[in-house]
């Protein structure tokens, strides 16, 4: 049985610890479904924490992960390091800096005891409300940061900015985020789709087969 590891911040996370399964309301839980969670043929772990940074991932991962054995492991991270940036007025090239060194140091400790294959997947924010606008070139920095980490370690790169960005033209900002970060069960489902579509073909002992009608 396939043993998928998740890992994040409250887009990940989700209110999974008030769930029974620990999966959450999000593209955790409909990524599970569809892959046929609970039917022995896939296990899902949620280990997304609300307002998690970098660093709080790498502390978790030394904590509560290291002892883990998953076949995959899915990051989603970023947003609150923009947060923080912006938040506290820190030096954006020096914490830009400090953001790249430590995504390699989270993927090379995760690789010292796990050598399964590692996801990154794109963070995001929206243009509305406005305040978040000014966080939008931030953001693509560290985007391009953990896209060059995927590149330079072997990683898949799953990008979301432009797709959700493209639900939003469709749908309005109401349609796909409910506060200019969080999504809404559509957003959501662009993130499991994404993510369906892009490891379809390395998962193995799980179906991967697509059900796109399960996603809308």
């Amino acid at each position: 049985m396939e043993q998928l590891l998740f890992l994040g911040d409250s887009i990940t996370d989700c209110y999974h610890s008030f769930d029974t399964d620990n999966l959450g309301e999000g593209y955790v839980r409909m990524i599970a479904e569809n892959l046929g969670y609970g039917f022995d043929r896939v296990e899902v772990l949620n280990k997304g924490i609300d307002g998690f940074t970098l660093p709080a991932l790498l502390r978790l991962w030394k904590r509560d992960c290291v002892e883990l054995h998953p076949d995959k492991i899915t990051i989603l991270i970023g947003i609150n390091d923009v947060g923080v940036i912006k938040n506290t007025g820190a030096d954006v090239n020096f914490s830009l800096e400090e953001f790249k060194i430590g995504c390699e140091t989270l993927i090379e400790t995760i690789r010292k005891t796990c050598a399964c294959p590692i996801i990154l997947m794109e963070p995001f924010v929206f243009a509305h409300p406005a305040e978040y606008s000014s966080w939008k070139p931030l953001l693509a920095e560290i985007s391009r940061i953990l896209a060059g980490v995927a590149n330079r370690y072997g990683l898949t790169w799953i990008p979301l900015q432009e797709d959700l960005d493209r639900a939003v033209e469709r749908a309005g900002y109401e349609g796909i985020t409910i506060d200019g970060i969080h999504l809404t069960t559509e957003g959501h489902q662009i993130i499991a789709q994404r993510w369906l579509e892009s490891t379809a073909q390395s998962l193995s002992s799980c179906n991967a087969e697509i059900h796109e009608n399960h996603l809308r």
